[in-house]
């Protein structure tokens, strides 16, 4: 089941990080980034980010929180965000992702939005998930990790 993220949730969205983190991005950001990487990080940020409503965060529950999707508003010709959206490598391909996606899809809907943006890593395993959902490769940029500079993708959606 999808439900909004509660602060009960933080420890297990940080512990999905990681792991996805771990197996997505291997081969494509500097392992010795993702060694440094570390849960109680993405605690802080989590309970922050909750606790403020600084983004909107769902989670995929099925006796644990399996995924997540965080999102927020933004002003300009992109008026909304897909932050991170991550699902627990041994859960992939089951259809949660898509189901995350389209439940913040219908909460940006809902505030008038109409126009979202998801930044990923170009040859990341996700580029295929977001044009699967119909996003549109419009945007690049450089994107950085560790001190490390990575090529950027901004995949674009119009909201229905």
């Amino acid at each position: 089941m999808i439900r909004r993220a509660t602060l009960s949730d933080v420890n297990q969205i940080a512990n999905v990080i990681m792991r996805a983190w771990k197996e997505g991005y291997s081969g494509i950001i500097d392992p010795e980034y993702i060694k440094t990487m570390e849960t109680d990080k993405y605690v802080s940020i989590f309970k922050d980010n909750i606790s403020n409503q600084k983004e909107i965060i769902f989670v995929y529950d099925e006796k644990g929180v399996k995924g997540f999707i965080s999102g927020k508003e933004l002003k300009g010709k992109c008026d909304c965000e897909v932050v991170g959206l991550y699902v627990d490598p041994e859960n992939q391909g089951k259809g949660m992702g898509k189901l995350l996606f389209k439940k913040m899809e219908e909460e940006f809907l809902k505030r008038g939005k109409s126009r979202l943006i998801v930044w990923t890593l170009h040859k990341a395993s996700n580029n295929g998930f977001y044009l699967k959902m119909g996003g549109l490769k419009k945007e690049d940029k450089t994107l950085n990790y560790g001190g490390k500079s990575y090529a950027g993708v901004g995949f674009v959606f119009d909201l229905k």
